[in-house]
């Protein structure tokens, strides 16, 4: 027969988990079973007798999750605990390793909820009073227990409904569960408790999804792209042969990450543009749009200008237009270029108002430095001999000017907005002939 001490001493061989190992006692039977988890708790699979000085309780695990029963705590020398093992029924006890325990709950916790449930009796309020205690004492179980009392003594208890997740029904003469409330009105719950639309979830699936295999590619993208530098034609095959649209990101982040390459890499630069074409997704547009603009290699940016001609047009004015406005005359100038691929009648008063831009600059004025001098009233005194002011330069734009002059070939203003206004205005409202009769 297993006496207490005995028990007690397998249990210590046994609670050596931090460091992995576990060995099994000789006075053990090899039928007796012994598991051991991750979590750092391995269960006996017989009855553990417990001495007179073991109680009722409750341990918190680090990880989450609890486990209730009869606690016995064994110290280390310093104090510390060891490691805690609970009684959970006659036939299972577990140990736990004192570094996974965040919180044991002691005999006296426990004594007082016996005393207040005692006490609560059928009272539907005393019940919910109850309830919060428990919450705030994490005693989680009687917490729902205890709310579930309630409204089995008072059905309409409005704050213990609504912490069992009810809401009143459309009629307001009873209750519904939240979730299917919410089931009713077409909506599903996500991962992270959220009610949406199915079609909302749908989408965030496909994007969590896109996202994972995207990033695959990315891996993949710079191994044949660094084969492909090396010469390796198999690798730039596979690289042509791509038509997955979760490979664009890749490609797109390999062809800007290349722009300033030592290496003349022109020709597999120009084969990622018209890949990306190839591909036609929005990431794939994008990606192009910003070649027009920024790409130094002229044949490049030109290539990637062309293929967006032949889909992404409208995304591509829409991006260049505004930087007609911009304060950097260089901005305009790649604007103006880049829109000459898309020329179009109807933004003829944009591109005019574009001829000339005013550009905000800072200079200063005087020759700098602190100068003495006299007043007007013969005082002695220190002025600044220099000062930054604020100043407009106009700056006419050539290459908005041709583009003007695309649209409309038989006219030349040169630079004067007014005039061509008037002209563009003219085309857009010719004069009407006289069509009243001679009576």
């Amino acid at each position: 027969m297993t006496t207490p001490s005995t028990s007690i001493g397998i249990f210590t061989m046994f609670c050596f988990l931090s460091r992995g190992s576990v060995e099994q006692s000789p006075r053990v039977a090899h039928s007796d079973l012994l598991r051991v988890t991750r979590s750092g708790l391995f269960c006996v699979g017989f009855c553990v007798a417990f001495g007179a000085n073991a109680w009722a309780g409750k341990v918190e695990l680090s990880g989450g999750g609890q486990l209730t029963g009869d606690v016995r705590r064994a110290e280390k020398p310093d104090g510390s605990t060891s490691h805690v093992i609970v009684r959970i029924d006659q036939d299972l006890s577990i140990a736990v390793a004192g570094a996974h325990v965040r919180r044991s709950v002691g005999s006296e916790e426990l004594e007082e909820y016996r005393n207040r449930a005692a006490s609560a009796g059928d009272d539907p309020e005393a019940q919910f009073q109850l309830a919060r205690w428990c919450k705030s004492q994490t005693l989680l179980p009687q917490y729902r227990y205890h709310l579930t009392r309630t409204i089995d003594l008072e059905p309409d208890h409005e704050l213990a409904r609504a912490a069992l997740g009810f809401v009143r029904n459309r009629s307001g003469k009873g209750w519904i569960s939240y979730e299917r409330l919410r089931r009713s009105q077409g909506l599903i719950e996500d991962r992270k408790g959220r009610w949406v639309l199915p079609e909302v979830l749908a989408a965030r699936e496909y994007e969590d999804d896109a996202d994972k295999k995207s990033k695959l590619w990315i891996r993949k993208f710079r191994r044949l792209h660094t084969n492909a530098i090396r010469g390796d034609a198999e690798a730039m095959a596979e690289i042509e042969a791509i038509d997955d649209p979760f490979a664009t990101n890749a490609i797109a982040s390999e062809f800007v990450r290349t722009r300033r390459s030592k290496i003349n890499l022109r020709t597999l630069r120009l084969g990622y543009v018209r890949l990306l074409g190839r591909l036609r997704n929005g990431a794939s547009v994008k990606a192009l749009v910003e070649a027009g603009l920024n790409e130094p290699d002229e044949l490049i940016r030109e290539e990637a200008l062309r293929q967006l001609t032949e889909y992404g047009a409208s995304s591509a004015v829409a991006t260049y237009v505004p930087l007609l406005k911009s304060n950097s005359p260089a901005q305009v100038k790649a604007a103006a270029r880049a829109l000459s691929y898309f020329p179009d009648p109807e933004l003829a008063f944009v591109y005019t108002n574009a001829l000339v831009t005013q550009q905000k600059t800072k200079i200063q004025q005087g020759s700098g430095g602190t100068q003495a001098g006299f007043g007007n009233n013969g005082s002695a005194g220190l002025t600044q001999g220099a000062k930054v002011v604020e100043k407009t330069v106009s700056t006419r734009n050539p290459e908005v000017l041709r583009l003007v002059k695309m649209i409309a070939p038989e006219a030349d203003y040169g630079y004067d907005e007014s005039a061509w206004l008037r002209y563009f205005a003219s085309l857009r409202n010719p004069p009407r002939s006289d069509l009243r009769r001679d009576e």
